[in-house]
């Protein structure tokens, strides 16, 4: 049996010998199980002086149209203040902003849908619907009349906008800590894509973006970063400790990273870059000596390169059991003891090799295609629009490699580009 929230939060509250106790003012609830269940009672009663008591669900009698309790109302202890409560279904869902899961947004909760199974209530539903809030307001039944009045066949009297509590991450936060009250599984967010992700976090205002942020592994909160732009990630880098935002970077790619760090002080940078592990903060050092427009500036230091005496069969096993941490993964750049660039190959040509016991220069392609250091995003973007490569890598005078350009990269600031230089209207 389902009922909504709306209507229970109408009923009064009734002691073992049918006495009036007070009306519901809430419901506190734990998260034992998938779907969160009642845990106690907040009833109040008086009206200038109002006074709250809680009750242990356990001392719940039965649910139906009132609830009515084992206990005597004598045995209630009522204060001026209700107690802190973590979760409170009214006091944190109903009419606030959470996460819809499922499809990737915030939304607004009009009403709650709760399952009455024996005498526990549980979670079920939230309703996000107009008739819900309708429900809430007490208008329900006034709106139902005219609309089937005047349109009685109308989807407004059969849908329920109810999205499922499993697809549901509350943004309830304490306003002095900016923390979530609760902290659910997220895995809820694995199978969100980071730009999805990134829109729902600015959907939300900016407490709770911060405390919605906070709950995240450092992975996706590097994978949100990289999705912002650079006012939102200063915003939430003055919440962040400067170990976590150290942390959040060395998560970014290099070139993300780089770009983030050029557009904070110097001192910002410097005091971030002597907060990560070496190796990192020695890569991001190199990528800031460059210009932000030139190939040094927008490459990235995470790329497959081979010697050119790998076999094919070597290749791949590298590819299978050492690249999980990379994004990129397509191209594999040949070199000689001196890591200089002799040739690039790919997964494909490897896979599709006569020989697994040939070296893997065999399968490179005929002339490497390559870009300098200091070539600009033009002369870049030119290349990329010539030979149809998705990546190309980038060598200083002496043919040794230092970094990869993805054809996202040049993109995005050959956007950028366009739209400064776009006539104003």
């Amino acid at each position: 049996m389902f009922v909504n929230f709306s209507r229970v939060l109408s009923y009064g509250i009734f002691d073992r010998e049918g006495r009036f106790v007070g009306g519901l003012w809430d419901v506190s609830v734990k998260f034992k199980e998938i779907l969160p269940q009642a845990d106690e009672l907040i009833v109040s009663r008086g009206f200038l002086h109002r006074e709250f008591a809680g009750i242990p669900w356990e001392q719940i009698e039965r649910v139906d149209d009132n609830i009515y309790l084992k206990i005597d109302k004598g045995a209630l202890s009522f204060a001026r203040e209700p107690k802190v409560y973590e979760f409170l279904l009214r006091r944190d869902i109903l009419d606030q902003q959470v996460v819809d899961t499922y499809n990737n947004k915030v939304i607004r909760v009009n009403d709650i849908h709760l399952l009455k199974v024996n005498q526990d209530i549980m979670v079920a539903h939230v309703d996000i619907g107009l008739r819900g809030l309708f429900r809430r307001l007490g208008w329900e039944r006034f709106i139902d009349l005219v609309v089937r009045l005047f349109a009685p066949r109308a989807r407004y009297l059969k849908r329920e906008d109810l999205i499922s509590w499993k697809y549901i991450q509350p943004v309830s936060i304490n306003p002095v800590s900016k923390t979530l009250k609760v902290n659910l599984p997220q895995k809820q967010f694995s199978h969100i894509p980071p730009a999805d992700l990134s829109e729902i976090l600015l959907d939300l205002d900016v407490n709770q973006r911060i405390a919605f942020f906070k709950t995240l592994d450092v992975r996706t909160k590097a994978d949100i970063f990289e999705n912002l732009d650079f006012e939102h990630q200063k915003t939430l880098l003055k919440e962040l400790d400067k170990k976590e935002a150290a942390q959040i970077l060395s998560e970014m790619s290099p070139d993300e990273a780089t770009d983030l760090l050029e557009n904070l002080s110097t001192s910002a940078a410097q005091n971030l870059l002597a907060l990560m592990e070496s190796t990192m903060a020695r890569k991001l050092s190199t990528l800031l000596g460059y210009s932000s427009d030139s190939a040094g500036g927008i490459m990235t230091t995470d790329f497959v390169s081979l010697s050119e005496k790998t076999t094919v069969e070597e290749a791949i096993e590298f590819i299978k059991t050492r690249t999980a941490d990379l994004d990129y993964v397509y191209y594999i750049y040949i070199v000689d003891e001196k890591n200089r660039l002799k040739g690039i190959t790919t997964i494909r040509r490897l896979l599709l090799a006569n020989n697994p016991k040939e070296e893997i220069i065999t399968t490179a392609y005929p002339r490497p295609v390559y870009v300098y250091l200091h070539d600009s995003t033009k002369q870049i973007a030119y290349l990329f629009d010539k030979y149809k490569f998705s990546a190309l890598p980038v060598v200083d005078e002496n043919k040794v490699i230092h970094g990869v350009i993805t054809i996202d990269d040049v993109l995005s600031r050959v956007i950028l580009l366009a739209w400064r230089k776009r006539p104003k209207k």
